[in-house]
């Protein structure tokens, strides 16, 4: 909780002490009797834009046993509104302070084995465990949908490259198991499933300006409560739209 009220903090700093960059550029016009003086501002402004974020996910690390998940199965997707705060905007290269609200799914899907079909996550008593279907599925997975405050430092240089690094914090908005029979149809079963309230992770992207940006992300802590699911870390690559 501490990290994430860290982190609005400087949001809110930054949004309020951004100054707007103004150049202010003189035409003088000469004829044979008159001479005028024009004035033409630029102003660079905080802007906002909406993006998608569309990738892949997984956990890092050793996993217990049963803890299988389909590399191109398991996806990621983020809805994302966000603000350009102009840090510093003059000469070749540029600095923007990028910010603002999205919404993040993470999607880990069980991998399929021959002998024993998909694998259920199941959350008893405050206990996780891990059950083999008794009917084959055609789909197994977790799913974590959360709220989380990026803060990312943006570098556009005069090549047209941008560099994004930051940092993120988030809340837990919901959380439910997805399984589908073949031939039937997907249940859904909501919980806690022992998922930390709050995370936190690392972002970059990067990407030329007026295209689609690649993107990293990482969390260095499970998302699981410690002792109550698998200790290993989180990932999550692909594309920002």
């Amino acid at each position: 909780m501490k990290t994430f009220k860290h982190l609005l903090t400087t949001t809110l700093i930054a949004a309020s002490t951004a100054v707007l960059a103004q150049n202010t550029t003189v035409i003088i016009k000469t004829d044979s009797s008159v001479s005028t003086t024009r004035y033409h501002k630029s102003v660079n402004r905080v802007t906002s834009d909406f993006s998608m974020y569309i990738g892949l996910n997984n956990f890092g690390g050793s996993m217990p046993t049963g803890y299988d998940f389909r590399p191109l199965g398991s996806r990621f997707v983020a809805l994302a509104w966000q603000k350009r705060i102009p840090l510093s905007v003059k000469g070749a290269t540029k600095l923007r302070l990028v910010t603002g609200p999205e919404v993040a799914w993470n999607n880990f899907m069980f991998e399929r084995s021959a002998d024993a079909g998909r694998n259920i996550l199941v959350e008893r008593n405050n206990q996780l465990s891990i059950e083999q279907s008794d009917v084959d599925l055609r789909k197994s997975k977790l799913v974590i949908a959360q709220l989380n405050l990026p803060v990312m430092f943006n570098l556009s240089f005069r090549s047209g490259l941008t560099l994004g690094l930051g940092a993120y914090a988030g809340i837990r908005l919901d959380s439910y198991t997805k399984v589908k029979p073949v031939g039937g149809s997907s249940v859904r079963d909501h919980g806690s499933y022992n998922l930390n309230t709050i995370r936190w992770g690392l972002t970059s992207e990067l990407g030329f300006r007026g295209s689609a940006k690649m993107f990293f992300r990482y969390e260095p802590n499970s998302p699981f409560k410690t002792g109550q699911g698998p200790d290993a870390s989180v990932w999550a690559v692909g594309l920002k739209l």
